[in-house]
């Protein structure tokens, strides 16, 4: 390389640097808002509990569930003085005992202290009767709604097992049941809140964890009796009843 190049190449170099120099520093920006996060965790006794274990029902047979899954929406916030803080209407969350976490990011709201989350336990008329073939998760998956009819609705509350029959603690013999309650139909949207005190700071994350009690949700169902409840009936009613039961906060 001659002398000429190598001089052009070191006065690129050195106005490169001088532009590097001369870009202003990008000025850092203050947060104005915090995130809320909602947090369900299932528990037996007020220890946790997964999806394997075995409870008792209200009539004291042994069950184990497969399934145990509900759908969450309407949601918003409020403070001391019942004034709303935070609103996600739209948002549509679906708790399920299976699942790894059902840790969920509602949003971004102004920093203030949440004192009460109030949320409906199922789906708003609309919502319900929308068709789920073009519906984004998780309002399109076939087990949480009569698929074959696909304005019929959502089932609100899924619970389905097994229960002992005869008390022998398990659940093969021919005196066990299986039983399937899928809790539905537009009169079931069931309105619930929890107590909840946290301080959201601008730039923090108000982690909102509430805790779903499943012996409270088994509470008055006998499901060696009643092992089969599809729809709005009585038994569906009580599970819908109880689940808002099951679910505190702080």
């Amino acid at each position: 390389m001659n002398k000429h190049n190598l001089a052009l190449l070191a006065a690129l170099a050195v106005g490169f640097t001088a532009c590097k120099k001369d870009d202003p520093e990008p000025t850092p920006t203050t947060p104005t808002t915090g995130t809320v996060k909602l947090s369900f965790s299932f528990t037996k006794n007020g220890a946790p509990f997964s999806i394997s274990d075995i409870v008792q029902d209200g009539a004291g047979h042994a069950v184990q569930f497969d399934k145990l899954k509900f759908y969450v929406s309407d949601i918003h916030l409020t403070d001391d003085a019942m004034n709303t803080v935070g609103e996600f209407h739209e948002t549509v969350l679906l708790v399920d005992a299976a699942a790894a976490t059902n840790t969920f990011t509602l949003g971004s709201i102004a920093p203030n202290h949440i004192h009460e989350v109030h949320i409906a336990l199922g789906l708003d008329s609309l919502t319900n009767h929308a068709d789920p073939t073009q519906a984004e998760s998780p309002l399109d998956l076939q087990e949480m709604h009569w698929f074959w009819n696909p304005t019929a609705g959502y089932k609100f509350l899924n619970m389905e097992g097994h229960v002992d029959g005869n008390g022998d603690g398990d659940f093969g013999d021919p005196e066990d049941k299986a039983f399937v309650y899928h809790c539905a139909t537009d009169a079931l949207l069931t309105e619930d809140h929890f107590h909840y005190h946290a301080d959201l700071a601008a730039g923090g994350t108000a982690n909102l964890a509430p805790t779903i009690e499943v012996t409270t949700l088994l509470m008055g169902l006998d499901l060696l009796a009643n092992d089969i409840a599809m729809g709005g009936g009585p038994n569906n009613q009580m599970a819908m009843m109880n689940l808002a039961a099951a679910i505190t906060g702080e």
